[in-house]
């Protein structure tokens, strides 16, 4: 299991806990609704340290998010700047980065391409399957959430029956987007079979082949010991 960092409240006790428990990895993020705080040399320095640990696999959550709320209007700007900071530590340290973007492909994927060589996944994936290709092309893999079991979730679906196996993972998201069967409730990694089994029943394939890819894929990602 894969544990998320998003800012300074998660980021080194995410690496506490995953000292503690053998089958927890953990990542080292600067999200993009924190990104209004601009991060000056001591705290890259900092983030550099924390990110070098070795039961940190990946820098994330990284990105872009364009879809402004009460809660988070980070502008564009600065998100870009705090993006590009992250994306050159990746790119100094040598690990993958977990991807956050809503309503900002075009503009992640543009500053994606002034960083060649970085590779990593794209979280909680919420395009269509037109900008799965672009993410593919570009040699990410493609993460899902239990968005796959909504009725509603059209773009996302589309973009699940495209993915080939080898380039896919499944995800919580959890407290968020719990499954269709459990809208309403915290979701939980307890629930991750449904999302297999949604992404299973629209590809046509086997609850089997999807857990048995997504579960390689992972370990290779992210360099685990299985």
């Amino acid at each position: 299991m894969i544990n998320i960092g998003d800012d300074p409240t998660d980021n080194e006790p995410g690496i506490q806990l995953a000292e503690r428990i053998p089958a927890l990895r953990t990542t080292v993020g600067w999200h993009p609704h924190f990104a209004d705080h601009p991060l000056e040399a001591k705290e890259l320095r900092a983030l550099r340290t924390l990110a070098a640990h070795p039961r940190v696999v990946a820098v994330g959550e990284i990105g872009l998010d364009y879809a402004f709320t009460e809660y988070h209007r980070v502008p564009a700007k600065a998100q870009a700047r705090a993006f590009r900071q992250m994306l050159g530590l990746s790119q100094e340290l040598g690990k993958p980065v977990v991807l956050h973007t809503r309503d900002a492909f075009a503009d992640l994927l543009a500053i994606l391409d002034e960083f060649p060589g970085i590779g990593g996944v794209f979280h909680c994936f919420s395009g269509n399957a037109a900008i799965a290709s672009e993410c593919l092309a570009r040699g990410f893999a493609i993460s899902f959430a239990a968005t796959v079991t909504y009725p509603g979730a059209h773009d996302v679906k589309g973009a699940a029956g495209l993915v080939p196996l080898d380039r896919m993972l499944v995800e919580t998201d959890a407290p968020f987007l719990p499954p269709q069967s459990r809208r309403g409730q915290p979701n939980a990694p307890r629930y991750l079979p449904e999302t297999v089994q949604g992404i299973a029943t629209l590809r046509g394939d086997s609850i089997e082949s999807v857990a048995a890819a997504t579960r390689r894929n992972a370990i290779q990602l992210f360099g685990l010991d299985g």
